[in-house]
C-alpha cells in the first residue's frame, strides 16, 4: 500500500536530512506498583492491537510502499537506572539516535527506578506522532487495569484520505489556502540565515502556576485559546523584529484527526499548516488577538488540505520556489488516559525549521512548559534567551495594560528597550 499524505511529508524529509530527524521519543513512569512481566504483557498486546507498529517500508521499482508484518509474540529489554536524572540522560541520548526506515520503526524498553517501573518509547514519524505517544501511555494504563482499549487499523485512514482527495471539501480546502496566499505571497522569515545543518538544540522553560492561571484567566476573558494568546504574542514579536511586518505565515501542527475512531487510531496524521497573520500595528492587542483566533479557527476547518500539496500547487500555478514560514507554534495537550503517570518527552536534535516553539500541556498540572528548538547555525542559546525574555514582557505587559496602552505603543516599553536585545539590534 502507498504511504499516505503526512507519511510521505516524512518519507521526504528523512530522505533529505538523513538522521534522527523522523524520531518521537518519550519516557512513562507509573505511580503503581506494576511487575514487568506486567508490563511485558501490556507492550506485546499493544503492538498486536495496533498495525501502525508493525509498518514497515519498503522501496520497489523506485517506488516507496508499506505493509504490515504479522504480529509476533517478543520480549522486550529491561533498563535499570539509579535516579531519575540518569534515566534523562539516557533518553537524551536514545532519542537521537536514528531508526533505520528499511527495518522495525519503533523501540520499547521496560524501565526500573527502584521500586518504580515505567517504559521509554520511541517511534519513527512514519508511524505515529505525539498523540501516538500519549495512545500508547493510555492504551498501557487501560491494560494494566484490565481493560480493553479500542484501536484501530491505521490503513482505513489511507481508504479515506483517497475518498477526501475526490470530495468537494478538498477543492474548497484549496481554494481557502490559495487564498490566503493571495492575501499574502511572500514569505516573511524570522531568522534568513543559510544554514548547512539541521542540527538543533532545546532550551526548556516553565510558566508557574501563577502566571500560568493569569494566561489561561485572561484567555478565557477573551473567549480565545491560550494557544492563540501566544500566538498572537509572537506574532507581535515577529512584527517588531520584522520592521513591523504586518502580513506573514506561521506554521502550527494540526491534529488532523476528524472522529473519534481516528482519535483511538496509532499512527502518522499530523499536518503542518500555515496560519496568516494579518496584524494592524494601529489596533490595540486585543483587536489583533481577536483576529490572530478567527485566522487559527479558520485554518483549523482546513486542516485535512496537506501542507505539501498546497506547496506543490504554489510551485506549479504560481512558481512559489519557497516555504511560507520558517518557524512552528504547537500546543501539545495530548494526555495520557487513567492518570497515575510521569510523562517526559525528548527532542531528537534535529529539523527543517529555523525554530520550533513547542508548548506542553500535557500532564495538566497547572503550568505551561515551553520548549524551543532550534537551529543551531540560525540561533544562539542566549538569544533564544532572549527571545523567551522578550516575549513574556510583550504579554503580560499587554495583558496588564491593555486599557492605558492602545495600539502598537503598548508592546515598544522604553524600561523593556533598554535591557533586552538592544545589543543584538532586535529593537
Amino acid at each position: 500500500m502507498k504511504l499516505s499524505k503526512p507519511q510521505k511529508l516524512v518519507y521526504d524529509m528523512q530522505k533529505i536530512a538523513e538522521g534522527s530527524i523522523g524520531n518521537i521519543c518519550g519516557s512513562i513512569l507509573f505511580d503503581k506498583e506494576y511487575s514487568v512481566d506486567e508490563l511485558q504483557n501490556a507492550l506485546c498486546e499493544i503492538v498486536r492491537l495496533n498495525d501502525a507498529l508493525r509498518i514497515r517500508i519498503k522501496e520497489m521499482d523506485g517506488e516507496i510502499h508499506q505493509c504490515v508484518d504479522d504480529y509476533v509474540p517478543l520480549i522486550f529489554d529491561i533498563l535499570s537506572f539509579s535516579d531519575r536524572k540518569e534515566l534523562e540522560a539516557y533518553c537524551k541520548r536514545f532519542a537521537r539516535k536514528p531508526i533505520d526506515m528499511s527495518g522495525v520503526l519503533y523501540r520499547f524498553f521496560i524501565v526500573k527506578i527502584g521500586e518504580r517501573v515505567g517504559v521509554i518509547c520511541k517511534i519513527h514519524h512514519l508511524i505515529g506522532d505525539a498523540w501516538t505517544l500519549s495512545l500508547i501511555g493510555t492504551q498501557i494504563n487501560m491494560l494494566l487495569n484490565g481493560e480493553t482499549p479500542g484501536a484501530y487499523s491505521y490503513l482505513d485512514y489511507i481508504t479515506g484520505e483517497d475518498d477526501y482527495r475526490q470530495s468537494k471539501r478538498f477543492e474548497k480546502d484549496r481554494i481557502f489556502f490559495e487564498e490566503q496566499f493571495k492575501k499574502c505571497d511572500e514569505a516573511t522569515y524570522l531568522n534568513e540565515k543559510h544554514s548547512e545543518s539541521y542540527t538543533a538544540e532545546r532550551l526548556t522553560y516553565t510558566v508557574n502556576a501563577a502566571d500560568t492561571a493569569k494566561m489561561t484567566e485572561y484567555a478565557n476573558k477573551k473567549g480565545v485559546s491560550v494557544f492563540s494568546l501566544l500566538l498572537a504574542a509572537f506574532s507581535v514579536y515577529v512584527s517588531r523584529v520584522k520592521m513591523n511586518a504586518e502580513k506573514f505565515y506561521i506554521g502550527t501542527a494540526v491534529l488532523n484527526r476528524g472522529s473519534a475512531k481516528e482519535k483511538n487510531t496509532m499512527g502518522m496524521f499530523i499536518n503542518t499548516v500555515p496560519v496568516l497573520i494579518e496584524f494592524d500595528n494601529s489596533l490595540s492587542f486585543v483587536e489583533n488577538l481577536s483576529r490572530v483566533s478567527d485566522n487559527t479557527f479558520a485554518v483549523l476547518r482546513h486542516q485535512k488540505y496537506n501542507y505539501g500539496d498546497f506547496l506543490e500547487y504554489l510551485r506549479e500555478k504560481y512558481h512559489f520556489s519557497e516555504k511560507l514560514y520558517d518557524v512552528i507554534i504547537s500546543y501539545q495537550n495530548a494526555k495520557v488516559l487513567g492518570g497515575g503517570v510521569e510523562t517526559t518527552w525528548y527532542s531528537n536534535g534535529m529539523q527543517t525549521e529555523s525554530l520550533q516553539m513547542h508548548i506542553d500541556d500535557r500532564d495538566g498540572e497547572g503550568i505551561l512548559k515551553i520548549n524551543y528548538d532550534y537551529l543551531t547555525e540560525k540561533f544562539t542559546s542566549h538569544e533564544i534567551e532572549m527571545l523567551h525574555a522578550h516575549l513574556f514582557h510583550l504579554l503580560f505587559d499587554a495583558m496588564e495594560n491593555e486599557k492605558s496602552n492602545a495600539g502598537y505603543k503598548v508592546f515598544c516599553s522604553e524600561t523593556y528597550r533598554c535591557r533586552a536585545y538592544a545589543s543584538q539590534g532586535y529593537v
